[in-house]
């Protein structure tokens, strides 16, 4: 009885890693020193190689790295048919290594697949060619549908440098196989793939454990299906190996870290696409689901925008774009949901639509962890702010908004942080050239930069009513411009803390004395860092001023009722304008209750106002305004 059973071809591919960081930290000190040097050391990071062969009847062991063509691969199976396959792992790099071997199927497989059985023969040393179908020996693992999919531990070695083993892998049709197996598929190829780590073998002056976390629980991808079957079977580590070229979501329902690998997941422009190929995939990319968690690494996520035209002086690119229009957004965040963008993580190229979106009010969190967020456009921000975001190293560059925030448009009663990075070169064509917020949000600055932003009101902030403004540490905004506000528009009952950082080179077009901030109705407290700019504080609420850091001027244009600035009682020279007008002559700087007068202080505050001096009313304990002569 002849069949025409059909296995589809196994790809045989090979995963190498390159595993060493060396990082040197210096430190500044002041004490007697002295040194000795030991010269011509060397430092080089070893290689991790992994190598697979096949074990050839006339041309012996052939390296299957670069080979695509499969290693079984005939349609005549019939019951009892058995194929073998002689292969050898090879540690070709200088550090020892741990191995196992899979199958890999980006398909569901046919039934077919329950009636092949996998027989495995592991030795550590050479094996020759079968010269017959026996299969003396070898141990059966299952089936092919068993094994696909499924690391076993009958196929796993560890191998010191130079050193192999050898595989012996054989599939068999069950002899008990009947008629209705005639001339079916499998239903799809699948691969067989060596994964390789790091073995805790090398040593120092301590012990060699320092690797001994390295683990083999990862799944090496080569295509959007493989990511789709990796994700599906619930893998947490998950390595690309190829770039992949987006079909379709990929739903993230629990928590996996995805390695890049340096490759690029893209919905490729429309370019590169024929007049009649299917049109590149639009919508959401990454779907983070209820209480999981996407950390992405050393990856690239593309939208598929290609930027061409006049480069814009901001953003540094062009500004239309020949390629993809998304209608979704690369990655989306259910409830509770996070999102980490980790070292080498770049989410660019994503123009209609958010490129991320954290939803409104729903606990999702985004952390960047040395990612980067990148020339991404649409009508308000790069990122929807709906939750908490925490910026701790990386970039948000080059985003762009055809209306409001740059980069993140905040929803109310959510919070970003800023503790390292840059925020640079976003646009935004109304407000907020990098935030606009809707109100009630939290916005702490710790460290980092933000620079070169712009807009037409706050090149950098519009942040909403009865929001919170905390500047501290070293975080530094400067080179930001908007015809009103260069840097900030404070607005409606914000709170306004500045402690630290440096606000200084920033530039508001239409009126330069808000070339630093413009705040209305801002509770705005100055006690520490650098304001190099000129600042207007207007309306109704006390400001509170000090430090010894504010070297532009402040212009007053406090309320009728609220004409005092109250003043820390450490004060360095302040120079200050007041809007002339309604209850001028009241305006007046007061002390706090440790303040001690010192002659001379009065000299420290300079009023702008031509024909004014400052003197000190120690009937009132206030500093005030009089006329000069």
């Amino acid at each position: 009885m002849k069949k025409n059973v059909k296995i589809i071809s196994i790809v045989v591919n090979i995963v190498a890693i390159l595993v060493i960081a060396a990082i040197l930290i210096g430190s500044t000190f002041a004490w007697f020193t002295d040194s000795a040097i030991s010269s011509g050391n060397k430092i080089q990071s070893g290689t991790l190689k992994v190598d697979l062969e096949l074990l050839d009847r006339e041309e012996g062991w052939v390296s299957l790295k670069n080979d695509k063509d499969p290693i079984f691969d005939y349609d005549k199976w019939e019951p009892g048919y058995t194929d073998i396959k002689i292969l050898k792992v090879e540690n070709e790099g200088s550090l020892a290594l741990q191995w196992k071997a899979k199958f890999v199927s980006e398909n569901e497989l046919s039934e077919l697949a329950d009636v092949i059985d996998v027989y495995v023969l592991p030795s550590d040393q050479e094996l020759s060619y079968p010269e017959d179908r026996s299969l003396a020996g070898y141990s059966c693992v299952g089936t092919v549908s068993d094994f696909v999919n499924n690391i076993e531990t009958a196929t796993t070695g560890t191998l010191m440098a130079g050193e192999s083993s050898y595989l012996g892998i054989a599939l068999k049709m069950r002899n008990s196989v009947g008629n209705e197996y005639q001339g079916l598929d499998l239903g799809g190829a699948f691969d067989i793939v060596i994964v390789a780590t790091q073995l805790s073998s090398e040593g120092d002056g301590f012990d060699n454990g320092y690797d001994s976390d390295a683990t083999l629980e990862w799944a090496p991808v080569y295509s959007s299906n493989q990511l789709r079957l990796a994700i599906s079977n619930k893998e947490t580590n998950i390595v690309l190996n190829e770039d992949i070229l987006i079909d379709g979501s990929f739903n993230i329902d629990y928590d996996v870290e995805i390695d890049g690998n340096g490759h690029v997941i893209t919905r490729t422009g429309m370019a590169t696409y024929s007049t009649t190929a299917t049109a590149p995939f639009a919508e959401n990319v990454f779907v983070v689901k209820q209480d999981s968690k996407l950390v992405l690494t050393d990856v690239i996520v593309d939208g598929g925008a290609v930027w061409v035209g006049e480069i814009d002086s901001v953003l540094g690119r062009g500004v239309e774009n020949a390629g993809v229009v998304a209608t979704g957004a690369l990655i989306v965040a259910e409830k509770n949901a996070q999102i980490v963008l980790g070292e080498g993580a770049v989410v660019q190229n994503n123009d209609g639509v958010n490129a991320i979106n954290l939803g409104t009010r729903i606990g999702a969190t985004l952390v960047i962890d040395g990612g980067e967020v990148i020339n991404n456009n649409s009508n308000a921000g790069a990122i929807w702010g709906g939750g908490n975001i925490t910026l701790n190293s990386g970039k948000i560059n080059g985003n762009s908004s055809t209306g409001i925030a740059g980069a993140i448009r905040m929803v109310s009663d959510c919070n970003f942080t800023m503790n390292s990075g840059e925020i640079k070169n976003n646009k935004a064509a109304s407000d907020g050239g990098v935030f606009w917020g809707y109100g009630k949000s939290v916005y702490n600055f710790n460290g980092g930069e933000i620079s070169n932003n712009s807009a037409v009101i706050g090149g950098v902030m519009y942040p909403g009513n009865n929001s919170v403004i905390n500047i501290t540490g070293n975080c530094k905004f400067s080179n930001n411009s908007a015809e009103h506000g260069g840097a900030f528009r404070f607005t409606n009952h914000n709170s306004v803390n500045i402690t630290g950082g440096v606000i200084s080179g920033n530039v508001s077009t239409a009126a330069p004395t808000w070339n630093g901030f413009y705040g209305y109705d801002t509770a705005v407290n100055v006690s520490g860092g650098i304001i190099g700019d000129d600042v207007s504080i207007q309306g109704g609420l006390t400001p509170t001023v000090g430090g010894s850091g504010i070297a532009g001027v402040i212009y007053f244009g406090i309320g009728t009722n609220h004409n005092t600035c109250n003043l820390l009682a450490d004060f360095g020279v302040i120079k200050f304008h007041v809007a002339e007008g309604a209850n001028f002559n009241a305006f007046n700087f007061k002390p706090s209750e440790s303040y001690v007068y010192a002659e001379g202080d009065e000299n420290k505050l300079i009023c702008q106002n031509e024909g004014y001096e400052t003197y000190y009313d120690t009937d009132t304990k206030t500093f005030r305004l009089k006329t000069v002569g």
